[in-house]
């Protein structure tokens, strides 16, 4: 386990035992806010401490039955603070196995996505015909072209900017409002990006439709939100399958 999740361990742990001051608990709700994986840390952590709660609230029952044994049976007990020390001990070592399971797990699961992610970014839905050099263009799909250039050189800044005064009566609105979208995202405007694709879903032509409907799903996916990324997408268990629009969606 990596130095920094050890302290997320630590940090949330202090968390669910009310150890925080109110400076820390403002920097926390913000982490929770900005940091998806670190949200998903305390979902799991929760999980973990209920489990671990059950555990203790059984051993004390089973404690409790033991001792009435013992003094029914006049016998007399082993060591207590040997036993305190291992019952302890197997609270502390279930905990240690649950969240450094749920670690790898979680980071192999990651990994399966994270691949299938990248290749369905990579299938460039909605942006086929772009690839085709149309130097006869009109000017409002020229716009579009030369934004998408750089969009694929990864220069977003640029790109929105090429796009900042393209309006509803243009043609080809639609894909500019798409590429805004896709590249508010990878510049860190993910709230923007979503509200962007919202608004293209909404539109009456419903041109790109699905293709917003595929890129909200892919967002969701990229920022670790799998519950609200199949609202809109069909995503396998096996690692070699692809991820499909949902057909609910279509």
């Amino acid at each position: 386990m990596e130095e920094r999740d050890t302290e997320d361990i630590l940090l949330i742990s202090r968390y669910f035992d009310l150890d925080l001051s109110e400076e820390e608990m403002i920097e926390f709700d913000k982490r929770m806010i900005q940091d998806p994986s670190f949200k998903l840390k305390v979902k799991k952590f929760s999980k973990s401490k209920n489990l671990v709660n059950q555990f203790v609230k059984n051993k004390k029952q089973e404690q409790r039955t033991n001792k009435w044994k013992e003094l029914i049976s006049d016998k007399q007990t082993t060591s207590t603070s040997y036993q305190a020390f291992k019952w302890i001990g197997g609270i502390a070592a279930i905990f240690v196995i649950l969240i450094s399971s749920w670690y790898y797990i979680h980071q192999s699961n990651n990994t399966d996505l994270d691949k299938l992610t990248d290749y369905a970014w990579n299938r460039k839905v909605g942006f086929e015909n772009y690839l085709v050099r149309n130097n006869n263009a009109e000017p409002s799909k020229k716009i579009i072209l030369e934004a998408y250039k750089y969009f694929e050189k990864k220069e977003y800044d640029l790109t929105i900017r090429t796009l900042k005064k393209y309006n509803t009566s243009q043609l080809y609105y639609e894909d500019a409002l798409l590429i805004r979208a896709l590249s508010k995202h990878k510049t860190d405007h993910t709230t923007i990006a979503l509200q962007t694709l919202d608004s293209l879903i909404n539109l009456p032509s419903k041109r790109l439709y699905k293709e917003a409907l595929w890129y909200k799903g892919l967002i969701y996916m990229d920022i670790k939100d799998l519950e609200s990324a199949k609202k809109y997408l069909d995503i396998p268990n096996d690692k070699n399958s692809e991820i499909r629009l949902k057909e609910t969606s279509n």
